[in-house]
């Protein structure tokens, strides 16, 4: 079987597509939940089962601009378990 030029192009194209997928995942990764006495029972929630949302509620009642402040380059989400997973 002969190689040809479109070969050659599309391997070319999916090792510059791999490699742009590998440098983006090198950033800095979100902090976990810490299991502190604070965060074990919500912890204990997602674990038994209860919606990411209902668990998320209680997360904006502690993580404000008055009590624990997000840091300035935070996104503007309230979709914590999303990226900062739980420790367990």
């Amino acid at each position: 079987m002969r190689v040809k030029k479109f070969d050659f192009i599309f391997i070319a194209i999916a090792v510059i597509i791999i490699a742009v997928l590998m440098v983006n995942t090198g950033g800095q990764k979100p902090h976990r939940v810490p299991s502190d006495e604070k965060h074990r029972s919500l912890l204990e929630e997602v674990r038994k089962g209860t919606k990411r949302e209902e668990v998320e509620k209680v997360c904006v009642s502690c993580h404000n601009s008055r009590a624990v402040p997000l840091p300035k380059n935070h996104p503007p989400k309230e979709q914590c378990l999303i990226c900062h997973a739980g420790n367990g």
